[in-house]
């Protein structure tokens, strides 16, 4: 095992090659780009067997891991944005599928307007497409979700894929102290890829044909089950990916609590701020202001009953979104939080910022986090850290 400074592209390229990945689909696209150039430059210098597929877009490139892993090699590919909006229908038809594939997602903001910088809307619009959502906070942490989506993915006691979401630049291009694991290790941890259905010519299957509704029906229960039951066995993984990799992480848990355990006040969060929230926790715990934080790690499964026992003797909640769902009044961790405690904690507020990229760094969540102790007025509110302007629809015109 060795430390190095790398970005979070680098790490996740890095956790491809050590999984021995068969097959990768590759289109670029801002910021995940440089996943793919890295992993084409270990191929050029024979450093990976990966089977790299050029493709003409994000449609084609889940369409050919999708194809790769139902051939029954390990497949990965990674995505952002309108890119990952682009293979929507794939996603659907690999979950559907119950194949194992692993993606990463250096999420972005979605048009129009064009936009490159970091929000997470792309991502959490795929929670109900029947994938595994984990979302890291460092690049360490993108690291090893990406060794663990391979192991979560391919038990057969799961049998789904696996997204691992990382904030696009923010984590995809800045550069950390690593822990990188040996190749030894990792083959001690991920076992021999194992799957239900395999096109295979001496055993011929019908893939993706019509369902009568029934069955139809079924599947789609089997994969909501598959997901439930899915919360015990990436804890199990957690526990021995600790134990044998990074004894350093605590993959114990789906979700991440700090100074939670005598806090009146909560922030709830997903991504690369937590590690500002932190220190702002830091900050008013110094001013003797009881609070603390809960980082969401997995988006699905969304395990009810951790998320429930953190937060429920806490007198307030507040939790923070990078991204929105439209005409549901805040963001989509809003929305599930406030369905998972809202009987159990008698105020819940909620707060959509940093989309687009704008930058919300320790000391503007200090602000928001005063704000909330003192009592925001609105359940939910849009926080800009500096003036900007309205911007308006043009007076509309009659059209001849």
């Amino acid at each position: 095992m060795i430390r190095k400074v790398i970005s979070g592209n680098e790490a996740v390229a890095l956790g491809v090659k050590l999984a021995r990945v068969g097959v990768t689909g590759i289109y670029p696209i801002t910021p995940q780009t440089t996943i793919i150039e890295k992993l084409a430059e270990m191929r050029a210098k024979g450093e990976i067997e990966t089977e790299i597929v050029r493709v003409e877009s994000e449609h084609s490139a889940m369409a050919a891991t999708f194809g790769a892993a139902l051939g029954g090699v390990r497949a990965f590919t990674a995505t952002a944005s309108q890119g990952l909006l682009y293979m929507h229908e794939m996603i659907w038809w690999v979950a559907g599928s119950r194949v194992p594939v692993v993606m990463v997602v250096g999420t972005r903001a979605v048009g129009a307007p064009w936009n490159i910088w970091n929000e997470h809307t792309d991502f959490t619009s795929e929670r109900d497409s029947g994938w595994i959502m984990a979302f890291a906070s460092n690049p360490q942490e993108a690291l090893d979700l990406t060794l663990q989506a391979f192991r979560i993915s391919e038990d057969e006691r799961v049998f789904l894929p696996m997204m691992v979401g990382m904030d696009g630049f923010i984590l995809s291009h800045t550069k950390t102290n690593v822990l990188i694991p040996d190749q030894e290790q990792v083959d001690d941890f991920l076992l021999p890829r194992r799957q239900p259905y395999v096109i295979d010519p001496e055993d011929p299957i019908g893939m993706g044909n019509i369902f009568p509704p029934e069955g139809y029906m079924r599947l789609r229960e089997s994969i909501d089950l598959a997901l439930r039951n899915s919360e015990d066995i990436i804890k199990e993984i957690g526990r021995e990916y600790n134990k044998k990799i990074n004894p350093l992480g605590d993959y114990s848990t789906l979700n991440v609590s700090y100074k939670l355990e005598d806090a009146d006040y909560a922030i709830v969060l997903m991504g690369a701020w937590a590690g500002d929230a932190m220190e702002a926790v830091d900050t008013l715990r110094e001013k003797g202001i009881k609070i603390g934080m809960l980082r969401i790690r997995y988006l699905r499964p969304w395990s009810e009953k951790e998320i429930r026992n953190a937060l429920k003797d806490k007198r307030a909640v507040l939790v923070l979104d990078r991204s929105t769902s439209f005409g549901r009044g805040g963001g989509p961790l809003y929305v599930e939080v406030k369905s998972t405690i809202s009987d159990i904690v008698p105020q819940i507020k909620g707060v959509v910022s940093g989309l687009g990229g704008v930058t919300v760094n320790k000391s503007e969540l200090l602000y928001i986090f005063n704000k909330f102790v003192e009592g925001l007025k609105d359940d939910v509110i849009w926080y800009y850290p500096k003036e900007v302007g309205k911007i308006e629809l043009r007076t509309p015109r009659d059209i001849e």
